[in-house]
């Protein structure tokens, strides 16, 4: 499993931002946003210490998440639009300068950028972008919305559109169905799924990957953990505006490794598949020792 490692102006960042406050105090709002997350209701972000306590506990994640998704990108934006920002973890991992367009005020100004103030139901007049991105907000809009936000965010991106949701059933489900969208208004879809069929997934399951996270004292002290890292999943989509090459599969589980034998469930354009290499298959055994879930299979 790959690790994201937290930028140390954004770990300065954060810790600015806890600084105020005890840790029992963020121990209690994180509490609180992981039970409304539980019910499925977005998290109550209008204090100070509610953002501290998420910027303590989830911007790391939803950074680690993002950056393993951007890795997928098949050219370097020269500009990035993201929408439903947040607190701007874009803007931390962009190369080219960033537009992030958030309604909450309290994280205006807390990551370097252009911010604007708007209602994802309602965004102003945006000019396009090389890429747009909108991840962990989709889950918050109404079914209605969260097409009319994925057509507007398709609209806007001159090159690329990315998609980040939580790797839960919920938000693979979001995910599914924002990349039927996008293939019906003419994307392609570059990742992770390496064809543009119907996603071979019986219901029940779901498509999702993970990233490891670094954690700070401060984090884990605010979740109550003892280990210096945690695994974030996530379900993502990549869509191009122009066809690129894609991988002949991609890995969907963590590859089983037995005696002289390594397993790899394969998403493939002619579906599940899974792969067996042994030893005595020389060209594919060392690429199968160091296959990652979430990999391109073969690797390139």
């Amino acid at each position: 499993m790959q690790t994201a490692h937290i930028p140390q102006a954004l770990r300065e960042r954060i810790e600015a931002a806890a600084a105020p406050f005890r840790l029992s105090d963020l121990a209690a709002a994180a509490e609180a946003m992981s039970r409304a997350y539980r019910a499925g209701l977005p998290a109550a972000l209008h204090s100070p210490l509610a953002r501290a306590a998420y910027a303590v506990t989830r911007l790391p994640a939803t950074f680690a998440a993002l950056s393993a998704a951007a890795r997928e990108l098949p050219v370097a934006p020269q500009s990035w639009l993201d929408l439903g920002a947040g607190p701007g973890a874009s803007a931390w991992l962009s190369p080219c300068p960033v537009t992030l367009v958030e309604q909450n005020p309290g994280w205006q100004d807390f990551s370097p950028g252009r911010w604007l103030q708007a209602d994802l139901c309602r965004l102003p007049h945006l000019d396009p972008h090389d890429l747009v991105t909108v991840s962990y907000a989709l889950n918050e809009l109404a079914p209605r919305e969260r097409e009319r936000l994925i057509a507007e965010a398709w609209l806007l991106s001159r090159h690329a559109l990315l998609l980040v949701e939580p790797g839960t059933v919920d938000g693979f489900r979001i995910v599914r169905e924002a990349r039927r969208q996008l293939i019906a208004a003419g994307a392609h879809i570059h990742a992770p799924c390496p064809h543009p069929g119907e996603c071979p997934l019986p219901d029940g399951d779901w498509c999702h990957f993970a990233v490891r996270v670094e954690r700070s004292r401060t984090h884990r002290l605010a979740k109550g953990g003892d280990l210096s890292y945690e695994d974030e999943k996530f379900s993502y989509v990549l869509a191009t505006r122009q066809p690129r090459p894609t991988p002949p599969a991609r890995i969907l589980r963590t590859p089983l490794v037995h005696p002289g034998l390594i397993e790899l469930k394969l998403c493939a354009p002619a579906g599940l598949q899974t792969e067996r290499v042994t030893r005595r298959d020389k060209p594919s055994w060392r690429p199968a020792r160091k296959a990652d879930w979430g990999g391109a299979w073969p690797a390139p």
